[in-house]
């Protein structure tokens, strides 16, 4: 199986490259029209169509050429899959006209939500939280919502954090290639080849996006990569037994940093509907780090909070993950505040 899942990792990363190359001539244009975008100059956009075209050249190799996949993974784990990627190429689609056409927050927000639900719902909820001998069985409709705001927020967070070339897909590749070891060593082939097949076609757009910026993923490219994370957590959760709390530390400074910008809007009554250049990351632009600096920093976080992520999975009590997720917050939250306070004091961020 392994020699399989190199072929079609290979051929993943093949066609996402060539398509890819493509979308630089043919593609939408992403114009430097708002205060928020860190280009200077107008630039091909929709690498997102690269991305899911590897990840679906490879996938169906892999279904049609492997006897071994055939003979390893169950009927549930076709049906996971098959559902997942129902999902993940019509956010796709939407990205691309949002690429193309800008469609508005509202109705943007209104798709993904439902999308999200519709996901949670066939993909199949996590309605168990256990944490040594606390268990905790949800409802079937707190188990789906809870379970599709995990989504909903991955196909946001991704989003909001592809400001900078290679920072926001590298970083998900990076967690995807820690969730195929997870899915791996608990015997999910499916889980597995989702993560890596995903992860080997965002590595041919980054050959054209980092760090020299000549294709940009976009909104499609955003919003397929927080699909593959989002939907291969759920499809890990259920056929290995991972904690849930696992899969926020796979991609805790993607989270991170996203999550806890939106807080700092809150508190500071600002809208949370309107671009803004508040994220860390792009303070750091601001304060005068190049793109690349800060893609590799967020690149060694995310490789730091997937092998923290492998380590305590193998807890079967689930008590190590709670401590590893309690600990990354609080962490966060002290160098969030840290970095804000001293990008006020030099004039990066305004009051």
């Amino acid at each position: 199986m392994i020699l399989d899942l190199t072929v079609v990792v290979a051929v993943a990363f093949l066609t996402s490259l060539i398509v890819c190359r493509a979308m630089i001539w043919i593609g939408p244009v992403d114009a430097p029209n708002e205060e928020r975008k860190q280009h200077r100059a107008p630039t091909p956009t929709s690498g997102g169509i690269g991305i899911g075209a590897g990840y679906g050249a490879a996938m169906l190799i892999l279904s049609l050429y492997s006897v071994e996949w055939r003979h390893q993974i169950s009927p549930q784990g076709v049906s996971m899959l098959w559902v997942s990627a129902l999902f993940a190429y019509p956010l796709l689609l939407i990205g691309f006209v949002d690429d193309a056409r800008a469609l508005s927050v509202q109705f943007k927000f209104a798709v993904y939500s439902a999308l999200a639900i519709a996901a949670a719902w066939l993909i199949g909820v996590v309605d168990e939280l256990r944490v040594g001998d606390l268990v905790v069985t949800l409802p079937f409709v707190v188990a789906l919502f809870g379970t599709a705001l995990w989504v909903f927020t991955l196909l946001n967070v991704v989003n909001f954090m592809d400001g900078a070339n290679g920072m926001a897909m590298g970083s998900v590749t990076v967690g995807l290639c820690a969730l195929s070891v997870i899915a791996l060593d608990g015997n999910s082939v499916g889980g597995g080849a989702i993560a890596l097949c995903g992860a080997g076609a965002l590595a041919g757009f980054l050959v054209w996006n980092f760090p020299s910026g000549r294709l940009f993923a976009g909104d499609s490219g955003a919003l397929f990569a927080g699909a593959l994370a989002a939907f291969g957590c759920i499809i890990v959760i259920a056929r290995t037994g991972m904690s849930p709390l696992v899969a926020p530390i796979l991609f805790f400074p993607l989270l991170a940093d996203a999550l806890l910008t939106l807080i700092d809007r809150v508190r500071r009554g600002r809208s949370l509907m309107v671009g803004h250049t508040e994220h860390i990351y792009q303070i750091a632009i601001l304060s005068g780090w190049s793109h690349a600096r800060i893609g590799i920093t967020y690149w060694v976080a995310m490789a730091v909070c997937g092998v923290i992520a492998w380590f305590v999975d193998k807890d079967d009590t689930h008590i190590a993950a709670a401590i590893a997720l309690a600990l990354l917050t609080g962490a966060a939250i002290i160098l969030d505040i840290t970095v804000r306070r001293g990008a006020e004091a030099a004039g990066v961020l305004k009051h």
